[in-house]
């Protein structure tokens, strides 16, 4: 029996994955080794080498043979079960493995559909209790299950209370059905990823295989381009060829990284499940589907780093119990929190609004121009030792004859160009701090370069955090924390006046801090 209708049904007997995983494993396979191992034997045919080309292909069968091989051992010896308390998976070949996660503890249940399993209709199921990302005993994953049972398992799994009995079947596919879509994917939102993904641009290259063969044979063409036989090279030409090699790796890493965040969000929609959760699927090749407990639900963070903000977007996560400290890595680019892609700035603001219903974003409370002026401060040290770093780099060329000389007007060419960058970033970080309350929700914004709001749950905050070094009490100033339990634990507003951080504190959660208060 592959097919299980928890809901339905009370059986605690124990079940084998899909029987098409074994056909998902051949997929797999030939994609990934059966494919090129075929073009590198007619490549390597091409050139005169048969005797490679011969035991290329003849490597690449053996080992897809061993490997599928592998994969129905696996089949067999793979069993699952459901009961009313725990969930349980027996599994492995040389040594066996028994998992078992009471279903109290259970915080997600994730889908994916990799590009091989989709042609099949099976999906991986990832079960999960949120209380390590790296720790394997709790986590149990069924790869893989037909999709119409990953979905069964999902919702029973989630559900807050058994459904009743006496209820008829139609009535409860009618609930499964009204699933209020609270976003979807819009083409032009994909422009944002781009502008979101541009800084990360040139790294992606270094990700990609190939990626010494495409830089050798860019730097062979800028070579016989900028540098014809027999002409000495010139500091002309060096510019020339580093500019070539810096455009270059930032335009396949601007289409390697458009790419990537197509095939991520593509047929991307949140929906409120009638189960009490939020859902986010997603993906193009790969899909992708997670559950939020709403219950689980601390607050939400709208994430606006400088080059969405160029643009007016950002992007929304859940602050959320049970997604691990790290926010869990689904498969992919995207952490497990994520609501929404790059979107723009009031689209975000609703979508953020319709997850946590009552947050709003408006005006937050500035901080104390103190708070400015510390940054300031920062700014001033950082820029004099720059300044200082390329006098001493002076000093040591200068010292030996060996090493190319250094002219000492760059130290004051550093110095220029580094200030008002330097006080332009201070003055960004200060405009980024801001704190507000509502009736419902506590705001705490903070960041420069990585931007974000938190809005939090007001009865989700379970205690506070002062932090006052000499140079804050100095100034009259204190990092204030709000600790929760999810995400990092703790989420601050960073140099607010001390009386007016208490005060917020107070306020936020009346009683909490009263014990610790002087008033004047």
């Amino acid at each position: 029996m592959t097919g299980l209708d928890i809901e339905e049904i009370q059986d605690t007997r124990w079940h084998r994955l899909s029987p098409l995983t074994i056909g998902a494993g051949a997929i797999a396979v030939v994609a990934l080794i059966g494919l090129p191992a075929l073009a590198a034997a007619v490549i390597l045919a091409l050139v005169g080498l048969l005797l490679w080309a011969v035991l290329t292909p003849l490597a690449a069968a053996l080992l897809s043979v061993a490997l599928v091989g592998t994969a129905v051992l696996r089949y067999r010896r793979t069993h699952y079960r459901v009961t009313g308390e725990r969930m349980e998976m027996r599994s492995g070949l040389l040594s066996r493995t028994h998992l078992s996660l009471p279903r109290e503890r259970i915080r997600s249940v994730d889908l994916a559909t990799p590009v091989w399993a989709r042609p099949l209709g099976l999906c991986q199921v990832t079960v999960g209790t949120g209380q390590s990302s790296h720790s394997h005993s709790d986590e149990l994953k069924l790869a893989y299950v037909s999709a119409a049972d990953g979905d069964r398992l999902r919702r029973d799994l989630l559900a807050r209370a058994a459904p009743s009995p006496q209820a008829p079947t139609a009535q409860r596919q009618a609930r499964r059905n009204a699933s209020p879509v609270l976003a979807e994917m819009r083409p032009a939102w994909f422009g944002y990823g781009f502008a979101a993904q541009g800084p990360a641009a040139v790294a992606y290259p270094m990700v990609v295989g190939g990626t010494a063969s495409f830089s050798e044979l860019l730097f062979q063409w800028a070579l016989r381009l900028y540098l014809p036989t027999g002409q000495a090279p010139g500091i002309g030409a060096v510019v020339a060829i580093v500019l070539t090699l810096a455009a270059g790796s930032v335009v396949v890493g601007a289409v390697v990284a458009m790419v990537l965040h197509i095939e991520a969000w593509s047929n991307y929609r949140l929906t409120r499940e009638p189960d009490g959760t939020l859902r986010v699927t997603r993906g193009l090749l790969n899909l992708s589907s997670v559950s939020i407990e709403e219950r689980r639900l601390r607050g939400v963070r709208l994430c606006t780093p400088l080059p969405l903000r160029w643009f007016g977007a950002a992007t929304v996560a859940a602050i959320a119990s049970g997604l691990g400290q790290e926010g869990g890595k689904n498969s992919g680019l995207v952490p497990k929190r994520s609501l929404s892609p790059d979107v723009p700035r009031e689209e975000a603001e609703r979508i953020a609004g319709r997850a946590l219903p009552g947050a709003a974003f408006g005006t937050l409370t500035a901080h104390p121009s103190a708070a400015l002026r510390r940054r300031l401060v920062r700014a001033g040290v950082a820029v004099v030792g720059l300044a200082g770093a390329t006098v001493a780099l002076v000093l040591l060329t200068s010292a030996h004859s060996r090493l190319p000389e250094v002219p000492l007007w760059s130290a004051a060419v550093v110095f220029v160009l580094s200030a008002p960058i330097a006080a332009l970033y201070a003055w960004g970080s200060y405009r980024g701090l801001g704190h507000g309350l509502s009736e419902r929700h506590l705001y705490l914004r903070r960041g420069m370069l990585a931007r974000s709001t938190a809005v939090l749950n007001r009865d989700a905050v379970i205690g506070w955090t002062i932090r006052r070094s000499p140079l804050q009490r100095r100034a009259g100033l204190a990092t204030i924390g709000a600790t929760i339990a999810a995400d990092e634990g703790v989420c601050h507003a960073v140099d607010a006046a001390t009386g007016q951080g208490l005060a917020l504190a107070e306020e936020a959660v009346p009683g909490l801090l009263t014990p610790f208060l002087e008033r004047d």
